[in-house]
């Protein structure tokens, strides 16, 4: 029923994990890894995995042409010839529970959708991802709205590249690959063509059965939240001067309490900040406390969130595994 479509580059702590678990579903997909110049041993562990897994095949992307993303243009590559009625573009940082796709398989058939996106549970490790990535999808929550719109297809088109199953005729009737070869943020524009053309799309959390870490170390994760959150918002302007409010005018308050000696009005706003951020955690199986660290928190994501912007607004992200990010 499905291809796995699984586009790499320099993912050798990840590669043979995500594997794992995409080997082990029930739904039984074909997998195709599509190696996007790996300069690591990322195409040498797949292909040994290869050699003894039938389901299993390694394909190299080659350079992207001009006007193309490097992902977007593995995954047309990695399309190529499939005949499977599903595709399933997904990451190497993803760890799948095995009833996963045949689950997502269910809910396109009972809601008629060609599409289905999932949001997993977000891991993290050292301070910096503790402070930050709870609060990020905190406001991608926020700007999201009803989650029931987004499953029944009733609102704005919403996908996660992290799982990303595909209806083929209908995409492929939609353009394929080819028409979003130059988004920056590919896995919107992919349900928004859909959208476009006529089609459906869901999108849910599952939380149990998908887990992801998107970033090892710190400054990886500072980098990529910085160049998402830039290529999210950066044609929100609104929203992301909303969000900045939301985000520094507290803190700068809870300082001013502080420096001019109201005591009893800072200890009020901050316990109030970090209840606010230790509920926002527990709600996504995050620590809540480092809810403790409120604002630190905050001022940490309204400072990548005002960078990503500004770098939208110059046309350049952060670059990403050594290729420029133009907008």
């Amino acid at each position: 029923m499905v291809t796995v479509l699984l586009p790499v580059r320099d993912e050798e702590s990840n590669v043979v994990a995500c594997l794992d678990t995409l080997l082990a579903q029930t739904a039984m997909p074909w997998i195709r890894v599509i190696d996007d110049g790996s300069a690591d041993a990322t195409a040498a562990l797949v292909a040994e995995r290869a050699a003894v897994e039938p389901r299993l095949t390694l394909l190299a992307a080659g350079p992207p042409p001009p006007g193309w993303r490097g992902k977007v243009h593995a995954l047309w590559m990695g399309a190529q010839g499939v005949t499977t009625p599903w595709l399933l573009t997904t990451d190497a940082d993803t760890r799948h529970d095995p009833e996963l796709l045949a689950r997502a398989l269910a809910a396109a058939d009972r809601w008629g959708l060609d599409a289905v996106s999932l949001a997993g549970a977000q891991e993290t490790a050292g301070l910096y991802q503790h402070l930050l990535v709870p609060l990020v999808f905190a406001l991608l929550d926020a700007l999201l709205g009803d989650w029931r719109e987004a499953a029944r297809s009733t609102g704005p088109p919403v996908a996660n590249g992290q799982f990303l199953l595909l209806r083929r005729q209908s995409w492929e009737s939609s353009g394929g690959f080819a028409a979003v070869r130059g988004e920056a943020i590919d896995d919107v524009a992919v349900v928004s063509r859909l959208r476009r053309h006529g089609f459906r799309s869901g999108f849910f959390r599952a939380l149990g059965l998908l887990k992801v870490r998107m970033y090892q170390g710190s400054s990886a994760a500072l980098r990529g939240w910085r160049r998402n959150l830039g290529g999210l918002l950066g044609p929100r302007p609104a929203a992301v001067a909303a969000a900045l409010a939301v985000l520094a005018a507290p803190a700068a308050i809870l300082f001013y309490a502080c420096a001019s000696g109201c005591l009893a009005a800072a200890v009020l706003m901050w316990g109030a900040g970090a209840a606010s951020s230790a509920i926002l955690r527990s709600g996504s199986g995050h620590r809540p406390g480092f809810g403790l660290l409120y604002p630190f928190d905050a001022l940490l994501l309204a400072w990548v969130l005002a960078r990503g912007a500004h770098d939208f607004r110059r046309g350049h992200l952060c670059s990403w595994k050594g290729r420029e990010m133009n907008v």
